[in-house]
Order: structure tokens, then sequence, then C-alpha cells
């Protein structure tokens, strides 16, 4: 028998596309523990994320047993080890379509923001994001 995990998923709570979906993402191995970090507060993973170079603007980070995935990796990731629906596994459950997918989403995602004046966090750039 494995031991439970937490999955941690840094994530921007001001997108309103990012918290519906990270809100009802569920995991899928009982006992495990889902954690959503706001990546617009400055923590432990934001400052291991921003020490590693990611910018959070262009990704999402998901980290599961202390490996740190990142952009398309962390939603190929998420969809494997949650409860993701038929169109989330056929999206984003093979690498190659998940890739363009996830740009896709991201652009979207960038003109969202925009339009609704929600700055970028800029975590590589803001020192409150440093350990």
């Amino acid at each position: 028998m494995r031991d439970t995990r937490t999955v941690e998923i840094l994530y921007d709570d001001q997108c309103p596309v990012c918290r519906t979906y990270c809100t009802k993402v569920e995991l899928a191995a009982p006992g495990d523990k889902l954690k959503l970090v706001d990546a617009r507060k400055p923590g432990a993973l934001m400052a291991d994320v921003t020490a590693l170079g990611m910018d959070i603007d262009e990704g999402m980070v998901v980290k599961v047993d202390g490996k740190i995935y990142y952009g398309n990796d962390a939603m190929h990731e998420l969809v494997n080890i949650s409860k993701a629906g038929w169109l989330e596994r056929r999206l984003f459950g093979r690498r190659g379509l998940s890739s363009v997918i996830y740009n896709l989403c991201k652009s979207i995602r960038n003109i969202l923001l925009r339009m609704l004046g929600i700055r970028k966090i800029d975590n590589l750039k803001d020192p409150r994001y440093r350990s």
C-alpha cells in the first residue's frame, strides 16, 4: 500500500479560468490531498519556482512527491493523477496534443487578463518571490 501524498497546484487565483479549473480538480487516488497555492502570494513553493527560473505567467505548476512540473508538463501530470473528464484526457493526456492545446489556453488566458485589467504576476522580476 502506498502512502498518501499531497499534490500542490500553484495557480493564479485572480484568473477566473485558472481559479474555476483548479477548484474543480479531484485527485483519483484515495487519501491524496490537494493543496491549492495562490501564485500571487509569496511562499515556499513560489520561491522554489522562481529560483528555478520558471515564469508563472507562462505556465502553471504542479508539485507531486517533491517533483515540480511546469506548463504543459504540469497539466499533463495533473490529468494523469486526477479524475479528469473524457475531454481533458483527450486534450491533455498525450504530450504532443497537450502542448498545442496548453499553449492555446495560455494565450487565451493572457488575453483575458489584459481585458479584465489584471496585471501579470512577474515573479522573475518581483523580489517578493525570492527566498
